[in-house]
């Protein structure tokens, strides 16, 4: 390890210590995480991932969709096939993945299973950010980034269901670690660590690419700038605001030798995730041709929009504000408080040292957000979701920084008594990670947002129980997913689409109440927002958990 990475780095009696906690904090947060396994029901994009990683398994190839790659379906459908369950034989991944899930008779078995597949990107991304944050800081802000991650309720919800987005969150902690020490000190062997673990982050999920590739411009372009700096004599400086030697110098050859490895050891790690396929670009055989295959999905995607409930507008595209809303609504308070506190510390110290390692966490943040911000697809915090690598990296430095400048007693347990009194939220809402939101959000969030951030279609073991409460025995269902749902729910259930005016039971997704009825004419959505309002002059509606609406519904009076 060079100077310029060892020179943060204290000698502490309290290191041991620090990595203890860590690992309780971790095992805390799978523990909870687990927790919601039997709370909370599928969720719409569960199906689909379970159904394209039972395909790769089960008969070897990749073929329902492509703009979401394999490496975390795998893993989705890796449990339900170490269960014995086998490829249904459905035309598409949604059919696949309902049956998958149904197997057996055993929904919930199979569907935890799932899950059990991507909890162990959980610990992946706890270990990266450890040493992320050890390495450049020092144990003690490792500890207080590892206790952020473990803590949001963003992270656990969305590393508790069987997606992409906790998997691509793991790979992508695992790329800025590689990419940090290859930058310190290009090698062979990092070379091929920097370009594995990128290959593992785009084959988990393609936006990774840009991401990846716009973080990776601007980190490159501020360690080029940190060497320039000139030579100063001086004492050691505090935690954070090393100096890089003048004699420091960039070393090209061994750089350019690495990135070239480590590139070709990238493509055959993601060429072995698509079992090496031999596809076809405009009629050429080319290895990996799904990955440009998926990006123009994503792209075509992106051009058409997709409706979303936001600030009480249906939307079918974006608007540019959507992913900073989203993140000051979903994130604890505490967090957002130190985060901007760490954040400001970080820049502080990068520029007056002129020092790279600083400035990490915030390029990372405004890399993300530069990439998501245009973007014309609003449907999640998730889709940010690496934006919370770089804030718990910042809110560990904020505490470290608070903790030394606090001496007394008194202070710092002040300092601990506010923040866990600030981030009190992250533990009473268990289970519901998926649709928490902080105080800002107010006592009914869902005015200002549905989809994945509210309600992805997980309420439906609770719709059961009030179903079976209730006595219900037919239900009319407006939801936001696929198929059948008559196992889960317990009752026969009939997929209403919207059209007429039902009578009886009928259950509507809080996300299909915002967003209204939904058509599509030559290729472009039409909207109608107001279609299921005239419930609530019809029926007292029953909240069901946090996405689901319940109504009993008069027959309507004959006419004389």
């Amino acid at each position: 390890m060079s100077a310029t990475l060892e020179r943060d780095r204290t000698v502490s009696t309290n290191a041991h210590w620090h990595r203890r906690v860590a690992v309780a904090l971790v095992l805390l947060g799978a523990l909870r995480i687990v927790g919601t396994y039997r709370e909370l029901s599928e969720t719409v994009d569960e199906v689909a991932h379970v159904g394209a990683g039972m395909e790769w398994l089960a008969l070897g190839k990749f073929t329902f969709e492509l703009k979401h790659p394999p490496l975390a379906r795998i893993a989705a459908a890796a449990g339900p096939y170490l269960l014995g369950v086998r490829s249904q034989h459905q035309s598409n991944q949604w059919y696949e993945g309902r049956r998958v899930l149904y197997a057996d008779n055993a929904y919930l078995r199979n569907l935890t299973a799932a899950r059990l597949g991507i909890l162990p990107f959980f610990f992946l991304a706890a270990l990266f950010t450890w040493r992320l944050a050890r390495t450049a800081f020092g144990s003690a802000v490792a500890l207080g980034a590892v206790a952020c991650l473990t803590l949001l309720p963003p992270i656990l919800g969305h590393f508790g269901v069987a997606t992409t987005d906790g998997a691509m969150f793991a790979m992508f902690a695992a790329a800025m670690y590689a990419l940090m020490l290859w930058l310190d000190a290009p090698s062979l062997r990092r070379g091929v660590g920097l370009g594995v673990a990128t290959a593992l982050a785009v084959v988990s999920k393609l936006s990774a690419l840009p991401y990846l590739g716009v973080t990776t411009v601007l980190i490159v372009a501020a360690r080029l700038w940190s060497a320039r700096r000139p030579s100063v004599a001086e004492a050691p400086l505090p935690l954070g605001a090393g100096v890089v030697p003048a004699e420091s110098k960039w070393p090209w050859r061994a750089a350019w030798v690495s990135a070239v490895v480590g590139a070709a050891a990238g493509f055959l790690a993601a060429w072995a995730v698509y079992r090496f396929s031999i596809g076809t670009l405009r009629g050429i055989p080319v290895p990996l041709a799904e990955i440009p295959k998926g990006i123009l999905e994503v792209a075509q995607h992106n051009r058409v929009g997709h409706p979303a409930y936001f600030l009480g507008q249906v939307r079918v595209y974006g608007i540019w504000y959507f992913f900073p809303v989203v993140l000051a609504l979903k994130t604890p308070i505490a967090a957002l408080a130190l985060g901007a506190l760490g954040f400001g510390i970080l820049v502080r110290r990068g520029v007056r040292h002129r020092d790279w390692i600083p400035l990490i966490a915030p390029v990372v943040a405004v890399a993300i957000l530069a990439v998501a911000m245009p973007s014309d697809i609003n449907i999640g915090v998730r889709h940010v979701l690496p934006f919370y690598l770089a804030l718990a990296l910042a809110v560990g430095v904020a505490w470290e920084w608070l903790w030394r400048r606090l001496t007394s007693v008194r202070s710092r347990a002040a300092l601990v008594a506010a923040t866990g009194m600030l981030s009190v939220g992250s533990f009473t809402v268990h289970p519901d990670y998926l649709s928490y939101f902080n105080v800002i959000a107010g006592r009914d969030p869902s005015r200002l947002v549905a989809d994945s951030d509210l309600d992805w279609g997980q309420d439906m073991f609770r719709l059961r129980r009030e179903a079976a409460a209730r006595g219900v025995d037919t239900l009319k269902f407006a939801y936001i997913g696929t198929a059948d749902v008559s196992p889960i729910v317990g009752v026969p259930v009939k997929y209403w689409d919207g059209n007429g005016r039902p009578s009886g039971w009928v259950a509507v997704s809080e996300t299909w109440y915002r967003r209204g009825q939904i058509y599509e004419r030559r290729g472009r959505y039409v909207v109608e927002p107001n279609a299921m309002r005239w419930l609530d002059s019809a029926a007292m509606a029953i909240h069901v958990g946090k996405g689901i609406r319940l109504y009993k519904v008069p027959a309507p009076t004959p006419a004389p």
